[in-house]
């Protein structure tokens, strides 16, 4: 199986950090946030993830002498092909790839189940089935949901804050908004917290629409909540439509529409903390990125000495040099055993190693700094002090 080239697995790992760390914030964040400054400041920390997914890509601020931690490279002869991390690597990636193919059908496979549930076409709303609740459907342009019953079971004020509420998601771009973050979700299938902030996501949406009614009809949330108890909550929506009345907690929901909304200081004091956060966690994205590397993984193979045992520490260093090509075989007559070879270098202003500094066995000095001179580097790296370890086995 052919696997995807280290660059893009590369990018695809440090936007999946920054992204991480963007919801570790708003889970923390977010309750808090709500009771000091209401659902609309609470939904916009949401802004969080998808900013420090995209500051993880931004390019490294290059902190000069930066000492980053060594590289472990381990070299065996007659290495069994079975034992490469090539096949352990594209055996995750077919993992990896069928769990995305996995959450894409599924996803899909719930939109045209609700869709066929729908009827009406041309632009009048879309007409559910008796009992449902209203809602939203589409992306580009979205369509209002109605439920047959609709004018009998609703009266004519609670009519108005339902199409109030659908008009906020429409705004707002709440569809857009959670099919990104399901698109996001499909590729780090494998991490939990995607999953919360699918959900969570949905919920503060709501939340932050309720809200934003109340403040349109002050006075109103008493019957407003009784309202939502009409609904049961609708289920199997798809990521790209929103219901007045979803399964998320309805207690919580009902008690916040009687909170009187924030004051301008409040809004104003939450817009500076967000914006704080924000500058702060693009320094942490970018520490982060800069200060533990990884070992690398060579890009050329040699005809008597093969890799093996690559530490954790690869994705980082092979972000700071990705060209890093093996010595080249055959080794030095007379070597045999182990051999640990350790090299200081800095990074040139035009991406090579420069100021080579090799400890080890005189037989193995000129080859390692030959090959470390050949190193491509990141320029925005220049100046920054690596530290590597080559450890040899020979027969």
């Amino acid at each position: 199986m052919t696997t995807l080239p280290d660059t893009w697995i590369d990018t695809l790992w440090r936007a999946h950090t920054g992204l991480t760390l963007g919801l570790l914030a708003v889970l923390v964040l977010r309750r808090p946030w709500r009771r000091r400054a209401g659902p609309q400041a609470a939904y916009a920390l949401w802004l969080l993830p998808p900013w420090l997914a995209l500051a993880a890509l931004w390019p490294s601020t290059g902190l000069p002498h930066l000492t980053l931690p060594a590289v472990h490279i381990s070299t065996l002869t007659a290495l069994p092909s079975a034992a490469t991390p090539e096949g352990a690597q594209a055996g995750a990636q077919a993992l990896w790839l069928a769990g995305l193919i996995a959450v894409a059908w599924a996803q899909t496979a719930r939109h045209h189940r609700y869709r066929r549930q729908l009827q009406g076409r041309g632009l009048g709303p879309w007409r559910a089935p008796a009992g449902d609740s209203p809602g939203l459907l589409g992306v580009w342009r979205p369509r209002l949901v109605l439920p047959a019953d609709f004018r009998q079971r609703f009266a004519a004020d609670e009519r108005r804050w339902i199409l109030a509420h659908e008009a906020t998601h429409a705004r707002r771009l709440d569809n857009s908004a959670r099919m990104l973050a399901t698109l996001l979700t499909g590729l780090a299938w494998f991490n939990p917290l995607m999953w919360w902030g699918l959900a969570a996501l949905r919920q503060d949406q709501e939340l932050a629409c309720d809200a934003a009614v109340m403040q349109r009809y002050p006075g109103s949330w008493r019957r407003y909540g009784l309202a939502l108890l009409k609904l049961d909550g609708a289920t199997g929506l798809p990521p790209t439509a929103s219901a007045w009345q979803a399964r998320h907690p309805l207690k919580e929901r009902i008690m916040l529409l009687k909170n009187a909304a924030p004051s301008v200081r409040a809004r104003q004091a939450a817009h500076a903390a967000l914006a704080l956060s924000a500058v702060l966690g693009f320094g942490a994205v970018q520490a982060l990125n800069t200060g533990t590397p990884e070992a690398a993984k060579p890009t050329a193979h040699r005809s008597r000495s093969e890799l093996s045992d690559v530490t954790a520490q690869r994705a980082k260093v092979s972000e700071a040099c990705p060209d890093m090509p093996l010595p080249p075989g055959p080794p030095p007559e007379g070597l045999k055993g182990d051999y640990l070879v350790d090299v200081k270098f800095k990074i040139g202003r035009g991406g090579h190693a420069d100021a080579v500094q090799v400890q080890g066995d005189p037989r193995l000095v000129d080859i390692i700094r030959k090959t470390v001179q050949a190193y491509v580097c990141k320029t925005e790296l220049a100046d920054a002090e690596l530290e590597q370890q080559f450890l040899f086995k020979f027969d």
